[in-house]
Order: C-alpha cells, then structure tokens, then sequence
C-alpha cells in the first residue's frame, strides 16, 4: 500500500518531539513490511528538499505558517500516486478534508492544542491565540466523517464531543524507545526528584518547580535535576524562580543530556514530576516507569492516562497539591514501592511493534 503523511515536523525538525518519534517509529514497520510511505514535512535550515530516512521518503517545503499551503499544492496533483493519506494534526491541520476522497483519507491527533495558543506562539502571532483557541474546535469538526487515529482515552473523548464517531476512531497504544528495566532495581541516596523534557512554556516548568519546593519543605537532603533544552528566556526566568525559592543549592539545571545519560536520571532517580496541562500522552511518564520511576502529575487529558493512579494525581495547576501528592508517596515506603512496581509494569507492556501492530490493522488491514 502507498502512504502519505502530513505532518508539518517530522522527525529531524528541530521543533519536533515524541509525537514525531512515535509517527516514525509506527511508518518504519509500515516500510518494513512493504509498504510504500511518503512523509511530507517543513523545511528547515540545513534540510534538503528531498530526503529519506529508514526507507521513509520525505519531501520538505515551507516553515510553520506556510507548509499546510505547500502541502496542498504538492499533494493535489499526485493523489492517484497513494492510496492512504494521514494528515497528521499539530495544532494546525492540513485541512484534508476539503481535497482528498474520503476513502482515502485519516487523520492523526495526538491531541487539541487548547492552552498551546495561549503558551506556545510569539511576537506578533501571539495576536493570533484567541482566534485559534476558539476556532479550533471549529476547524477540527470538519474532521467528523474522516477516520481518525489517536493515543489516548482523554484525546478519543475530546473528538467524540467534536462529533467523530466512535466507530470512525482507532486508539493506538503509546510506547518509548526507553528499554525497560528486567528487574526492578533498589533507589539509593537522597530523595530525588526529576524533571524532563523541552524547557518550553507548553510544559509549566515553573509549576513542577514550586511542585518541588513543597517537597524540598519536608525532605531538607532532596535535590532536584531539571533535564533538557528550550526557550533561553524560558529557562532565565526558571533560574529565577529558583532563586526566589532559595533552592540554587538544590536545584540543577543539566541541559539536554545524552541517551545513556539521560536513561541513568530516569533510572536513579526517586520521582519524577509532570506539571504539564495537556498531552496526548504523558511519554515522559512511560520513560521514568520503564526504569521504575514512578510520577505525580495533574489530573488532566494525557496525563491521567500515562499515569494511570489517581493518588499520583493533582488538581489542575494546583502545585502545591502536585508537591503533596510527590511528598506522600516518598515518605511511604510500602506505597512508593507499589508506585513504582505498577508504572514499570504499565511501561513493560507497551511496544512499538505492538502500537504499528494496531495502526496497520486499522489502515492498512490486517
């Protein structure tokens, strides 16, 4: 079978993501077992036009705000030449609905941009936020008789109220290409408490910070690692922060790390925290509880879903519930122990295989 995607930054974007590993990871297998993939995608500095990548072909045109229109000019022409076409949503769709047949076409949400509009755009786009917020949930209606993929119960339920029927939505389980403990390993040291991820407005650092200092109240040796890159401004004002809280001695900034590295944090690490407002799915949680890391969140859409435990779940921006729901379970033994067993246990079950296993049966035909 020949497949399109449409996804505006596909992986190698330098604003790329897990959304973009997981659409990868899932068109690789589709390669892998024969079928013809094409991803079209922005360009960026130092991309070619043209390129391929474990057997996927790829075609860049356009940055942010014009590859939806390069899109359509390239793909109107040559529709005969596939015989599935995803658009794959990330805020803005491709708006295939309007060009391609039906029988052809799917759509690809990992979840609705919501408070992105507010967090995420800048400069002069920042004018543009109020009219994407509300106009989102207008826009993506026209997606109601196209069959759809998502990654979670919370993303499901957000289209079933847009108007998609159930029957027309297929849920592929989440995965990580973090290789899951084969045992559970015993936590040494003081208590310590990660943050991973883009240093982006997107994930409310500044919230799993004051998260953090509820715990750093009561527990005087924990120490907290905030690993990753993103916005200069950003991580100023995180600095900040931290700094007001009278945490500099406590709280280390490391950057963006290696993958060894980056999977002994996860591994050594007591509890990671997860302020984020929405998600598809919370990968980062999947990450820590593959190397038996449990994590506190906020009970919101993604998160509830990777984590699974309502105890480890927080009111919506509630830090300081979010630093008391971490700080319980570090000062319970017995619980913390559980906590950890079944986020490593949910963790295990999950595969690309299997993920790119239920996509194909969807798209593709089993």
């Amino acid at each position: 079978m020949r497949i399109a995607m449409l996804n505006w930054r596909y992986l190698g974007h330098p604003a790329g993501g897990g959304a973009e590993v997981l659409s990868h990871e899932v068109l690789k297998r589709m390669v892998e077992q024969g079928h013809e993939v094409t991803c079209f995608s922005g360009a960026f500095p130092g991309a070619t036009p043209e390129g391929e990548l474990d057997g996927i072909k790829l075609v860049r045109k356009g940055r942010q705000w014009t590859v939806h229109f390069h899109a359509w000019r390239w793909l109107r022409t040559r529709l005969d030449d596939f015989d599935v076409v995803i658009d794959q949503i990330n805020t803005i769709p491709f708006l295939t609905p309007w060009y391609v047949p039906a029988e052809k076409r799917w759509f690809w949400i990992n979840q609705m941009a919501r408070e992105f509009w507010w967090r995420e755009t800048r400069g002069l786009f920042r004018l543009l936020s109020p009219f994407g917020y509300f106009s989102e949930p207008i826009y993506l209606r026209l997606y109601q008789r196209t069959r759809g993929i998502t990654i979670s119960r919370s993303s499901l339920d957000d289209m079933l109220a847009l108007g998609v029927p159930e029957r027309l939505m297929t849920v592929i389980p989440m995965a990580s290409d973090v290789v899951a403990l084969d045992a559970l390993e015993p936590k040494t040291g003081p208590p310590s408490v990660l943050i991973i991820g883009r240093l982006t407005q997107a994930k409310f650092v500044e919230e799993s910070i004051a998260a953090f200092a509820v715990i750093a109240a009561a527990v005087p040796d924990a120490t907290l690692s905030i690993v990753g890159d993103g916005d200069p401004a950003y991580r100023t004002a995180l600095e900040a922060l931290v700094a007001e809280l009278g945490l500099e001695a406590r709280v280390h900034f490391l950057g963006r790390v290696s993958h060894e590295r980056k999977r002994e944090l996860l591994r050594d690490s007591h509890l990671h925290v997860f302020a984020s407002h929405r998600e598809g799915w919370g990968l980062t949680v999947t990450e820590a509880g593959a190397l038996g890391t449990p994590s506190v969140g906020y009970d919101v859409h993604g998160v509830r879903d990777s984590v699974a435990v309502a105890e480890q779940l927080a009111p919506a921006r509630d830090a300081e519930a979010l630093g008391r729901a971490g700080l319980a379970l570090l000062q319970d033994a017995e619980r913390y122990e559980t906590a950890r067993r079944t986020a490593w246990e949910n963790a295990r079950a999950l595969s690309y295989d299997r993920t790119a296993a239920v996509f194909k049966a969807a798209v593709v035909g089993a």
